[in-house]
């Protein structure tokens, strides 16, 4: 379902919603917006709601094609019009020549149906489109004849209301109540109320619960709702079975060329998390089609011009500059530094996620026997295999202090401040974190080159493994990859063991 809309400036939220693909020819390539008249989130969800349910309709009315409007709800929508109007300039109605000026221009518009037209077109066009209504040429005549005379007769009351005659206005009595607009003129088949189970996040649902069972990354269910989403807004509708694999073909190709997301995103992305969802729709006998399959995008590499991981140069960039007197790193909080401090040094001699160094927690750094460790698990936030791994220290970073550092503070995450909105999602805290270093690594160090400035530590660690000629099993042990084999799952690399791997990788070279 699409989100409220926020303004940035009033702070009101809106509703919005892209017309459907299949519309778009009829309708144009353009976005629907109305106020929500509202700055509270709570009660803009909820009138949202009600508007994508409405905007549904207005949709599918715009399928069938246009029906005759009666009297009564073209005149109902005269009076929406007109309350609105009045009500907008209650407390200060104006100067009565403002209203003498237009109540001579309206008289000039007077039998001018083409005049009329240019004058009212716009506003009840989108009149219709909130109200679901797609009528035919002679009942849009009617209504914009009609909201010609509404108009006149708004200006003339409000011209009163100028005089200081705020007496009880004699034309509401006219208008139909405004519920008659929403009264369908047909009967609803039965169809139209049935429970849809098509719907796409109900089979949302039942994808989630298969995952979360399974016990993989909470991370890929926020990342699958959002390109779920994606579609939604795109096609304008939430019923799978009303999809086609145009429809997804044409989503692609929108991804593609409207928005810039490269082939390879859009396939191992986008594509590949509504294909899941609605896998799973089809598994269970919810939907007869997926409508995603068979469909496929071209995924082109794109030119390679340097190295992923860190150069030597850049490396000792950073890790000297994140030794730098905290004092100098202006006003960020003290986790901020911390993760500045740690997090580069860390990603360098583990070849960890960043987001995995900064989920991790006081009890996670283990000292025990000669080696002491780090505890990568899926407790602490995400693990992209959702399987725990031990990591030792490198003997530098012991040397520069990191365990007294983390002696000295409470249980608890090491990288970010344990509040209420923390607590209540600790992976999106982790990630806001390892975003504060990426800005930090752009902006104050300086690495402005196409390259991940948090992610090229997990390319250079590997490259520096094969340097030393470390064996790849153990490298992929210390970094959380698979190879796929079934044979890497039996057995285990001890503590011990990648211990005396991670001794044989070098030393960094910074100046204190």
């Amino acid at each position: 379902m699409p989100r409220p809309f926020k303004h940035p400036k009033t702070g009101i939220y809106y509703f919005r919603q892209k017309v459907p693909a299949d519309l778009r020819a009829k309708l144009g390539d353009r976005i629907i917006s109305r106020s929500l008249r509202t700055k509270d989130p709570e009660q803009a969800k909820l009138r949202n709601a009600e508007e994508v349910r409405k905007q549904a309709m207005s949709w599918e009315a715009h399928r069938k094609g246009p029906s005759p409007l009666p009297l009564q709800k073209i005149v109902a929508l005269s009076g929406i019009f007109y309350r609105e109007y009045m009500a907008s300039l209650e407390a200060e109605p104006g100067e009565v020549e403002v209203w003498e000026a237009l109540l001579a221009l309206l008289g000039r518009l007077d039998g001018d149906q083409e005049a009329l037209t240019r004058w009212y077109a716009s506003y009840v066009d989108n009149l219709l489109l909130q109200h679901s209504l797609v009528t035919d040429d002679h009942s849009r005549g009617r209504l914009i004849g009609e909201m010609h005379r509404t108009l006149r007769e708004a200006a003339e009351q409000q011209m009163k209301r100028a005089q200081g005659d705020y007496s009880p206005d004699p034309n509401l009595a006219r208008f139909p109540p405004a519920e008659v607009v929403d009264q369908s003129n047909t009967r609803p088949s039965t169809q139209d109320h049935k429970p849809s189970e098509a719907n796409i996040w109900a089979l949302f649902k039942l994808w989630e619960a298969d995952h979360v069972a399974d016990g993989k990354s909470a991370k890929t269910v926020g990342d699958y709702r959002q390109k779920v989403q994606s579609l939604v807004d795109f096609v304008g509708h939430e019923n799978v079975s009303q999809m086609a694999s145009r429809n997804i073909v044409d989503w692609c190709d929108y991804l593609r060329h409207d928005q810039g997301l490269t082939g390879k995103t859009i396939k191992a992305k986008y594509l590949a998390a509504v294909r899941a969802v609605c896998s799973v729709g089809k598994s269970r006998q919810r939907i007869t089609m997926n409508p995603a399959e068979g469909v496929e995008v071209r995924a082109t590499r794109a030119p390679v011009t340097r190295s992923q991981g860190f150069t030597d140069q850049e490396a000792l960039k950073i890790l000297t500059a994140a030794m730098v007197d905290p004092a100098e790193l202006g006003r960020r909080s003290i986790e901020n530094k911390r993760a500045i401090r740690w997090g580069p040094w860390l990603c360098a001699f583990t070849g960890a996620r960043v987001t995995e160094i900064m989920q991790l927690r006081k009890s996670d750094v283990v000292v025990d026997g000669a080696m002491p460790y780090l505890c990568i698990t899926p407790e602490a936030g995400s693990v992209k295999t959702g399987k725990f791994r031990n990591v030792p220290l490198h003997p530098q970073i012991i040397e520069m202090g990191f365990l007294e550092m983390v002696r000295g503070l409470p249980d608890g995450p090491l990288f970010f401040k344990l509040d209420d909105k923390a607590a209540a999602d600790p992976l999106a805290a982790a990630q806001n974190a390892g975003d504060k270093i990426r800005a930090w690594v752009r902006s104050v160090v300086g690495i402005k080159e196409a390259i991940q400035p948090n992610h090229a530590w997990r390319h250079r660690f590997k490259t520096v493994c094969r340097d030393v000629g470390l064996h790849p099993e153990v490298v992929d042990a210390l970094v959380g990859h698979e190879d796929g084999r079934a044979s890497t799952h039996y057995g285990e690399y001890t503590v011990r063991a990648l211990g005396e791997a991670v001794c044989q990788l070098p030393r960094y070279a910074v100046k204190a």
